[in-house]
């Protein structure tokens, strides 16, 4: 809730600001201007900031804000001083009039005739902001990725019609149809993935990423809904190796390449361009670039649209600025942008010209090419399986395929409708089963709690868990209890057989 004055401005009445919702208490603090002119604007708090209608601090349209209306100063324990400066309609303090009082998180200061502004933390109000824009940049996309999803059924769909149709058996023309089944649902399980990925939220991670790696993931997902007026130009050096977190950055370039393709109404060129910055482009290149230190990667998104004039080039990365219409836009995308790129120490610099088009500059700092994150483990693929799985899924049909598969590859086969009926079959064929492949969601016990019971009964059980969607949180508390693997749905035979074979030649899993 928040405050806001009524009338005759002395008590305050209540309203809702969903953005503000729910706040944790947590890191550096920031002043939010929530009602009146400047709604949404967020200001840093420095040793002594300054209220009013005209103040170095925080300027503040309002005709009932004295020029200089109130003043906020540190405090040595951390803390914060409010002083009225002798304002014409004072200040308040949720909902009470002060003189000079100490703030505290979440503390709402009402001024003037109808601005509101609270104090919160920084961490928190970034993280909602981000989650906003990647609710609009969904939205943007999901258009052309029920499109695109929509032909892969289509494809499915057809194909099983027609081997239900043949006459006789043709084994070259079955192999044939179920080889387009069978890239059809390949490619649908790559658009679930990057979907999923860029809608990720939780705590940030830190690893070596190949920058090409992102490039790829970034113009596939731009790919999906691009107007058939727009060609896509894409290069990306390999060997490029940057540390961070890979959905972030995924979302930052994102926003950038949406940005640019909402800027070509007409139609025209987008170009993403990621190689080693042997030298600043001339057209960022001034004094006043501050980059970080040491060897940087470039990446460029560039357009041929309608282009920005100064003054909009000067607010391009201001939360809530926007020049789409109402509706159209929250004015987040390139401040969530700029903001996860200097999470990562990189820097932003825009080139832009009115009816010519824009180029946007990520410069991001290089590590050693060592360490890139890896997608896939390797086998010994020749090598037999052998051995008793017990494999838990409540979709009757997954299950079913998934067993057909193991029992093929000359494993036995024990199989339970839910987390419950796991753990029951496991207590009871404890002394036979060499591993357990739990579906993270299901009724009775859900994986990770069919996971706990399964090694109470015995610590050194090996567990795959096998997931369509692992949030991060979830999957960092799994890792940390030492699950034997996380089996990606949807999956193919060889990836299933490899995770298999890993998880039971792994020797720190041997029974003794």
């Amino acid at each position: 809730m928040v405050y806001r004055p009524d009338s005759d401005a002395s008590t305050l009445s209540m309203r809702r600001t969903p953005l503000l919702d729910g706040l944790s208490l947590s890191g550096d603090v920031q002043l939010i201007v929530l009602l009146g002119p400047a709604v949404g604007q967020c200001v840093m708090v420095g040793d002594e900031m300054l209220l009013g209608r005209a103040t170095p601090g925080l300027t503040i349209a309002d005709d009932g804000v004295s020029r200089r209306h109130a003043s906020i100063t540190r405090l040595g324990d951390g803390g914060y001083l409010l002083r009225d400066l002798g304002s014409r309609n004072g200040t308040f303090v949720n909902g009470s009039r002060v003189q000079e009082t100490t703030l505290r998180i979440g503390d709402r200061i009402a001024i003037g005739g109808h601005t509101v502004l609270q104090l919160v933390t920084r961490d928190r109000f970034e993280d909602q902001r981000v989650q906003a824009q990647k609710l609009q940049a969904l939205g943007e996309l999901a258009g052309g990725i029920a499109h695109d999803f929509n032909n892969l059924l289509g494809v499915v769909l057809a194909n099983v019609s027609h081997l239900q149709s043949l006459g006789s058996l043709d084994i070259v023309e079955v192999k044939r149809v179920l080889g387009e089944v069978e890239t059809a649902a390949r490619r649908a399980g790559e658009l679930t993935h990057d979907l999923m990925a860029f809608a990720r939220s939780g705590p940030r991670s830190h690893e070596a990423i190949a920058l090409e790696r992102i490039i790829e993931d970034v113009t596939r997902l731009l790919g999906r809904g691009l107007p058939r007026n727009i060609d896509l130009e894409v290069e990306a050096d390999r060997g490029l190796v940057v540390k961070g977190d890979a959905a972030r950055l995924t979302q930052a370039l994102t926003n950038i390449g949406l940005n640019a393709i909402a800027a070509m109404p007409k139609g025209g060129v987008l170009s993403v361009r990621a190689v080693h910055c042997d030298e600043i482009p001339a057209e960022v290149r001034d004094d006043s670039l501050l980059l970080p230190a040491g060897d940087l990667a470039l990446v460029t998104v560039r357009d041929t649209g309608v282009g920005m004039d100064a003054d909009t080039r000067r607010r391009a990365f201001e939360p809530f600025f926007t020049t789409k219409p109402r509706g159209f836009g929250t004015g987040l995308g390139l401040a969530t942008a700029l903001a996860m790129v200097r999470d990562h120490g990189g820097h932003i610099a825009v080139h832009s010209v009115a009816d010519q088009g824009t180029s946007v500059h990520v410069f991001l700092p290089l590590r050693s090419g060592t360490g890139a994150r890896s997608e896939r483990r390797t086998v010994d693929e020749a090598a037999p399986l052998g051995g008793c799985v017990l494999l838990a899924d409540d979709e009757e049909l997954v299950r079913y395929a998934a067993q057909r598969v193991l029992e093929h590859a000359g494993l036995e086969v024990l199989s339970a409708r839910d987390g419950e009926h796991a753990v029951a079959m496991y207590a009871a064929h404890r002394d036979k089963i060499d591993l357990v492949i739990l579906d993270l969601d299901m009724p009775a016990l859900d994986g990770e709690q069919a996971f706990a019971a399964i090694r109470q009964i015995e610590p050194s059980a090996r567990v795959l868990i096998s997931s369509g969607y692992v949030d991060r949180a979830r999957e960092d508390r799994l890792r940390a209890a030492a699950i034997d693997g996380l089996l990606d749905k949807p999956y193919d035979s060889l990836t299933l057989l490899r995770a298999i074979a890993a998880a039971l030649r792994d020797p720190a899993r041997r029974r003794v």
